[in-house]
């Protein structure tokens, strides 16, 4: 399966894919994934601690060392941010304009 395509189509459905790039025994990651999972948003959760090539691409290409690193792609390009950040998962995935 292509991710892109499935990226695609997810955003096309949801007007966001969102990825959370966490790590064993992190208090933030647990309580944004709560706050995802209360408002019924679909996620993918990725330990960066059990997938080398997760780590990489957060620490790497992302920059990031703060774990949770949240990705939430939509129609008008990527958002990033690390840490627990009720606000912009509000601002960006669950009360966007452009949400269902």
């Amino acid at each position: 399966m292509n991710t892109p395509d499935l990226t695609a189509r997810i955003q096309a459905r949801d007007g966001v894919a969102v990825v959370i790039y966490t790590k064993n025994e992190c208090r933030q990651c647990d309580r944004t994934k709560m706050i995802l999972d209360r408002e019924g948003v679909v996620y993918t959760s990725v330990n960066v601690e059990e997938d080398q090539v997760a780590f990489d691409y957060v620490t790497k290409t992302l920059n990031r060392r703060e774990m949770p690193t949240v990705v939430a792609s939509t129609t008008d390009g990527d958002v990033v941010w690390s840490g627990l950040q009720p606000d912009k998962i509000r601002d960006h995935i669950t009360h966007r304009t452009a949400a269902a």
